[in-house]
């Protein structure tokens, strides 16, 4: 009796969280990366963020902040990072007095407003719609595309890379422009906020959460996505970018669905996967080839003891000062849990995962895509595996599909040096323009030949 009394309760929980209307929250509306370290020492600076973009309309854009500035603290807070900028302007609510100090031309400045609720989202060829679906003891935000045609369409779950990025935060990004291809096409696409992002209600925090609760947030979409009178259940896809597609198998394992798409994931332990895509990208990147086979011997240590061995990033700092150094330096790491740019148990448990069987287990077709210039995935041979390994347990059921001349973020580049230049530019207007629309036509052309 106890056990069905806990249960009605659990389930009248649900339909009561189910039932609750998911506020807006305040967004300052700006995309901001780390400080680089010419514009620190220009101006002597200890902290700050570079703003790249701001989204038309936003609290950002309308306090008068411009794309150059370099923001230094919000409401007298210090900005270290992107992270400790989102953690600033979570707990604000719409109407709330603002302030912002920041440097622009090399002169300091404090601008004043409100802080204004996000925009809602639109779309050219689809209804926008906004959700939530019950997450533990929450709410996760969800944002669904959904084709202007009446009747039942396909549908796409779209799993992101690991950044804790809000999926109101896309603008006209290459995942934006990507999801709106679908959308002419006849597909609905939904999003899912990770846990802690957005206008999520009582869900832990996206820096804190391990692997395995990002995934019972994707699959809380998942199932979400399935009941939508929109959607076709029978034409449910999974589509993986970065670090979505190492979610995207685990999923495929549990639920039935049509097909998996992923972009840009790899295959293997992650332990050997960091270790060659250090090795590439550190010189491409401008390091000395002799001075970075010390650094990738260093490396090779400390890896092993966090992946491996399974340490804390603390114990292999107090090995000494050269890990202390290579931990801040190469994983951001000044102590305690935080670690390349998430929790360090997340990196520990995508290790663990044994990749191979998942993809042996997947039953639905896959399309495993890699671009030619992918500066996270060197080469083809990870993807081409995952087909491999598909076919090998499901004769016929993978497509390994090469995108020539395109880079991590679906962007079209003349070369791999050229991308990371383009990379470090972080030119917003190049990579709108330069977008790959045959990402578009082939996974189109893909889950209409999927049987």
């Amino acid at each position: 009796m106890k056990f069905i009394y806990f249960s009605m309760l659990f389930a009248m929980s649900l339909l009561a969280a189910a039932a609750q209307e998911l506020p807006r929250r305040v967004t300052l509306g700006m995309q901001a990366t780390p400080l680089p370290d010419s514009l620190a020492q220009a101006h002597r600076l200890r902290h700050g963020l570079l703003a790249t973009a701001l989204k038309p309309g936003a609290t950002a854009d309308r306090m008068g902040l411009q794309v150059g500035d370099i923001l230094l603290d919000v409401n007298k807070q210090p900005v270290q990072s992107p992270e400790v900028l989102e953690q600033l302007i979570k707990p604000l609510t719409p109407g709330q007095a603002l302030s912002v100090t920041l440097l622009r031309n090399g002169k300091r400045k404090v601008l004043r407003g409100k802080a204004l609720a996000a925009p809602l989202a639109s779309s050219p060829h689809a209804k926008v719609t906004y959700g939530q679906v019950p997450f533990r003891e929450g709410l996760l935000r969800t944002v669904t595309y959904v084709p202007k045609a009446p009747g039942r369409h396909p549908a796409i779950l779209f799993i992101p890379g690991f950044p804790c990025r809000s999926v109101d935060d896309y603008g006209h990004t290459p995942y934006s422009q990507l999801i709106e291809g679908w959308n002419e096409r006849g597909y609905v696409v939904m999003l899912v906020e990770k846990p802690g992002l957005g206008d999520n209600l009582n869900t832990p925090d996206c820096l804190q959460i391990d692997l395995y609760t990002e995934i019972e947030a994707f699959e809380q979409g998942l199932l979400q996505l399935k009941r939508l009178s929109e959607v076709d259940p029978e034409q449910v896809f999974l589509f993986g970018h970065s670090m979505g597609g190492i979610i995207a198998p685990v999923l495929s394992q549990k639920h039935a669905i049509k097909g998996v798409m992923v972009y840009g994931s790899p295959y293997r332990p992650w332990f050997e996967f960091a270790m060659e895509m250090f090795r590439f990208q550190r010189p491409a990147m401008g390091a000395d080839y002799v001075e970075n086979e010390q650094t990738m011997r260093l490396l090779h240590r400390v890896l092993y003891r966090y992946f491996v061995l399974g340490e804390h990033p603390d114990t292999i700092a107090a090995a000494g000062p050269a890990y202390k150094k290579i931990l801040h330096e190469e994983f951001q790491h000044k102590g305690g849990d935080f670690f390349w740019s998430r929790d360090y148990r997340y990196w520990q448990q995508i290790d663990e995962l044994n990749l191979t069987k998942a993809w042996a287990e997947t039953e639905e077709h896959v399309l495993s895509i890699w671009g030619e210039y992918d500066f996270q995935i060197v080469n083809a041979a990870d993807h081409e595996r995952i087909a491999a390994i598909v076919n090998h347990y499901h004769p016929g059921h993978a497509t390994f599909l090469a995108l020539p001349g395109t880079n991590h973020s679906f962007i079209q580049v003349p070369g791999m040096e050229e991308g990371v230049m383009q990379m470090q530019k972080r030119d917003l207007e190049y990579n709108r323009t330069h977008f790959n629309t045959r990402l578009i036509t082939e996974t189109d052309a893909w889950m209409k030949s999927v049987p």
